[in-house]
């Protein structure tokens, strides 16, 4: 199934679909583009770069038009009521739809659909990538945490950014008596922390966003914190301390930034974030990046209406810094690989490109 040669992509949807069909893979996922954007184009055209053969049969099943399907179906338009509710006379295109196995599910204003009809459909048809097309994640029952799991994360992308180590930090990682220092030398590496410095600065100053910032290495977190004055919460902060800074966090424009060890990932009260910065983190464990991804998936989209100068207001960042030439680089490969798989991208940025 190809597009029409007049049917051109505009930049914006062919990046939204570079997302889902990265690293050579389809996977599942949501898009999010603005009324007017032409999400059903970019649904159309996510189905034509599938390249799976297919005999090109369109069956309609609508409460005016009940059409068998007849074959190998290649495309099957309906509603999200006449899978999940259909009445007796729906029963077998149901069963039909239900006893096949789908390579696509695509699923329009996904936010706009009760999540237990979403369940029942996810349920009935067995697909193996699915693509919610939506112009806005905001409901007031707020159930895009649901549709993270049921359908897939919005495609954010992630950065790594590749601090180079100092000659000097880099010299002692190398001494044979520092062995049991070297964790601390490459996550103190001095580059990495004009990388979080500058992050800092940028996403406050310039975008005004709320900034998590990870580290379980305690000693980095206090040195950090106490240089760039930042409130932080560990495993030794009282739980009224706890509730004030994260009150101050949220509420306040004077409070921009937090610093968290790993206390952060099984608080049940963090806040939400739009930016994550990772300065370090546990050696295997994988699972944890997706954790605290979940606390800028789960942050409120800000109107697109309200964007200004081309700024994405919307956009959630996740940046990992790690030491170059160091055993983190060893370890961040394993990371990535394991986010990709669940639906992320990543992009690796070098610190003198961060900074110029």
């Amino acid at each position: 199934m190809e597009p029409k040669p007049q049917a051109q992509l505009r930049p914006y949807q062919e990046e939204s679909l570079s997302k889902k069909f990265g690293n050579d893979r389809a996977r599942s996922g949501i898009i999010f583009l603005p009324y007017g954007a032409g999400k059903s184009l970019v649904g159309v055209s996510a189905a034509s770069q599938i390249r799976k053969s297919c005999l090109y049969q369109i069956c309609r099943f609508t409460s005016d038009s009940k059409e068998r399907l007849r074959g190998n179906a290649g495309v099957v338009v309906t509603t999200y009521n006449m899978v999940a509710c259909g009445g007796k006379q729906s029963k077998k295109i149901v069963e039909e739809i239900r006893n096949r196995e789908w390579g696509l599910l695509i699923l329009d204003e996904v936010d706009v659909v009760p999540a237990h009809i979403i369940r029942k459909v996810i349920s009935i048809t067995k697909s193996h990538c699915k693509l919610g097309l939506t112009a806005t994640l905001l409901r007031e029952d707020d159930p895009i945490t649901d549709l993270n799991f049921l359908i897939g994360p919005k495609l954010y992308e992630c950065a790594e950014v590749w601090c180079p180590m100092t000659k000097e930090f880099f010299a002692e990682c190398l001494r044979k008596e520092n062995s049991k220092k070297r964790q601390a030398l490459y996550v103190m590496n001095p580059n990495k922390f004009r990388a979080c410095e500058f992050l800092i600065q940028f996403h406050e100053q310039q975008r005004g966003d709320k900034i998590i910032v990870f580290s379980d290495n305690l000693f980095a977190l206090t040195e950090y914190a106490m240089k760039l004055r930042k409130p932080m919460i560990y495993g030794a902060t009282s739980h009224q301390e706890r509730s004030r800074i994260v009150h101050a966090f949220k509420n306040s424009p004077d409070v921009n930034t937090l610093f968290f060890s790993n206390v952060g990932d099984n608080l049940i009260d963090i806040p939400e974030a739009d930016v994550i910065i990772q300065i370090s983190s546990y050696a295997n464990s994988p699972c944890q990046e997706v954790q605290r991804l979940g606390r800028i998936l789960r942050a409120k989209c800000k109107n697109q209406d309200q964007t200004a100068g081309g700024k994405e207001e919307n956009n959630a960042f996740f940046y990992s810094l790690v030491s170059t030439d160091t055993q983190e680089m060893y370890y961040s490969t394993k990371r990535q690989q394991f986010l990709i798989d669940q639906g992320f991208s990543f992009k690796v940025q070098f610190l003198a490109i961060l900074l110029n």
